[in-house]
């Protein structure tokens, strides 16, 4: 082999040192360094590029330059070419993603998150968004009442209170007012046993007693409505 692993080309011969050896120039010493020749050169890459590759090629690091478009399916791509399709396939990719998100959430649609400004808004080209529903918890419509509001209340609680005769007629109650015994007396058997009236909201309205407090444990998102 005329090339050794590092791709350095060995001759056979040195005809100095044949001269300094008195070597004579013989026709089968000069047959064999040419063959040598013939070999290397049967090896190397022609610029014509009429011969393929016999193996992989070795950039050791270094561009290829000035690589015409590939235009065949087998055909190398250059870097213009690859940049082209690069931006073609950004643009692809973020319109597909605007107009995807834009199905999903469509003019009238809701976003939560915690964001200062909603992250939809620079997805969905064109897209513009409000802040609704600040400080208030959101309720499912019926499908007809959506985008309204529902003020704060709470159930009116309702009673009544009616004195009786010491002996005689009963004390009359209703609503959250009911009839208890005072401690250390006997139910009253209408002999005019002393009574006290108790008072419970939930014998008004039963939503009362469900909860110890008005307001429950909650976290603060942002709220944003899709206007167009």
């Amino acid at each position: 082999m005329p090339f050794d692993s590092e791709g350095n080309f060995s001759r056979v011969y040195n005809w100095e040192n044949d001269r300094q050896n008195d070597v004579n120039i013989m026709s089968d010493r000069q047959d064999i360094e040419d063959d040598n020749f013939a070999e290397g050169l049967s090896q190397c890459l022609l610029r014509s590029g009429i011969v393929p590759m016999s193996g992989d090629l070795k950039l050791g690091s270094f561009q290829i330059k000035n690589l015409a478009d590939g235009t065949a399916a087998n055909d190398a791509v250059n870097k213009s070419q690859f940049d082209a399709l690069n931006t073609t396939l950004r643009n692809f990719i973020a319109t597909s993603i605007s107009d995807t998100l834009a199905n999903l959430y469509p003019v009238g649609s809701i976003y939560i998150g915690t964001q200062t400004t909603c992250p939809l808004a620079s997805l969905i080209s064109g897209s513009q968004w409000e802040i609704v529903a600040t400080d208030r918890a959101l309720w499912g419509g019926d499908g007809s009442n959506a985008n309204s509001t529902i003020e704060a209340g709470l159930p009116n609680i309702t009673g009544t209170f009616q004195d009786g005769n010491e002996y005689g007629s009963s004390d009359q109650l209703s609503g959250a007012f009911y009839r208890t015994d005072l401690p250390g007396h006997t139910p009253y058997d209408g002999n005019g046993y002393p009574k006290r009236a108790g008072f419970d909201a939930s014998r008004s309205n039963e939503i009362y007693g469900r909860s110890s407090t008005v307001q429950p444990p909650a976290y603060r998102v942002n709220i944003w409505r899709r206007t167009a």
